[in-house]
């Protein structure tokens, strides 16, 4: 190993301002902020030792309720380039911001840093964005994010599939349900459409509209699985931003009409918000739960999103998420498999105002 990496000391600070200075011409931390970093609850100030001396440092930042963790800054002393420390601050940053129970590491890079830029995308980042004018040179940065997994394997026996539609998430958290429970199920893009037309709550002028828990569950029975429905609202769902009342009146009288099938074929529904064991339990019996969650920390968009959990590690909650966002360089990989900390979960998994709780559980009938 080209060196150590371990928490800075308060001892380190010298050598850390000597670093800065070496090697950013500008923008660069003071001394102050490197002991800010180093006593800050929600910082984590990594250092790489070499032969007893500081070789270079990570700063990763994590916001409080956010999954999200941000590498800050990271700098490899003039006198140790090329012997792969940059690349060892950079998995241990991984690993802190894992370990904090972070779904996705950020960071910007200046736009001319090509050496530093191939590093970044080898280790699987991908890019969000420019930022023009970001740094005091006025400088363009790039904008990176990578899904972390710790030592969570990616593979799983449940099938995943992607949505083809922005509006289909449920439908194919179906799909892989079914796909799961009968191997001989191959999921595709006419039978999304047709989940989605059987449980979609409206269909007007201003768009497809999305699905709601009933209608999934009905769906999902109708397709041969059994259901139970968790819901933390009585009444009509995901009316609070509808003013017309031609279209309230739709999707009431469609969603009164998924209730009483429901009613019908003897679902179970809970008029509850889920918890965490609600879901750690039905994993355990075998069944796979489709979530209702906020897209927002998921892909920064504040929107009723469907996921698919599929497992449980002891730590974390194994979900399939559906939407795959080519736009981000996103692949199945980023997609499929995600661990997301049980505390991060149930921040995730509610939408709107009043916090909505939403989850059918589905296996063999």
């Amino acid at each position: 190993m080209p060196a150590e990496i371990r928490k800075a000391r308060a001892s380190d600070v010298d050598d850390l301002a000597a670093i800065e200075k070496a090697v950013f011409p500008g923008d660069r931390l003071s001394r102050r902020s490197f002991r800010q970093f180093i006593e800050r609850e929600t910082a984590e100030m990594l250092v790489a030792e070499s032969e007893g001396r500081v070789a270079g440092y990570a700063v990763v930042l994590f916001r409080k309720g956010s999954g999200v963790a941000r590498l800050y800054s990271i700098a490899v002393g003039p006198f140790f380039g090329r012997l792969g420390i940059g690349r060892l601050l950079l998995v241990a940053a991984e690993e802190a911001a894992f370990e904090h129970d972070r779904l996705l590491l950020r960071l910007e890079v200046r736009e001319d840093n090509d050496r530093a830029i191939r590093v970044y995308e080898q280790a699987g980042y991908r890019k969000l964005g420019r930022e023009p004018d970001y740094y005091e040179d006025g400088a363009t940065a790039l904008r990176y994010e990578k899904t972390l997994r710790g030592d969570t394997p990616t593979a799983t026996k449940v099938p995943f599939y992607q949505q083809t539609c922005e509006f289909t998430c449920g439908p194919c958290c179906l799909m892989m349900a079914m796909a799961n429970f009968d191997i001989g199920f191959v999921p595709d893009p006419v039978m999304e459409i047709r989940l989605w037309r059987e449980a979609t709550t409206v269909f007007m002028m201003s768009g497809p509209g999305g699905c709601e828990p009933f209608g999934l569950a009905v769906a999902g029975y109708e397709s041969g699985l059994a259901a139970e429905i968790f819901v933390s609202f009585y009444g009509a769902l995901f009316l609070q931003s509808v003013r017309s009342e031609d279209k309230r009146r739709v999707m009431e009288l469609a969603q009164v009409d998924f209730r009483r099938r429901a009613e019908l074929y003897g679902i179970p529904v809970n008029y509850r918000p889920f918890g965490i064991d609600d879901i750690r339990q039905a994993l355990a019996e075998g069944k796979l739960v489709v979530v209702l969650i906020s897209g927002f920390l998921m892909f920064g968009k504040k929107v009723p999103h469907w996921v698919l959990a599929i497992g449980d590690d002891g730590d974390h909650i194994l979900i399939h998420d559906p939407w795959v966002e080519d736009e981000r360089q996103e692949t199945i990989l980023d997609a499929a498999n995600i661990p997301v900390p049980y505390d991060i979960f149930m921040n995730m998994a509610q939408f709107g105002r009043d916090g909505l709780r939403a989850a059918i559980t589905l296996g063999k009938r």
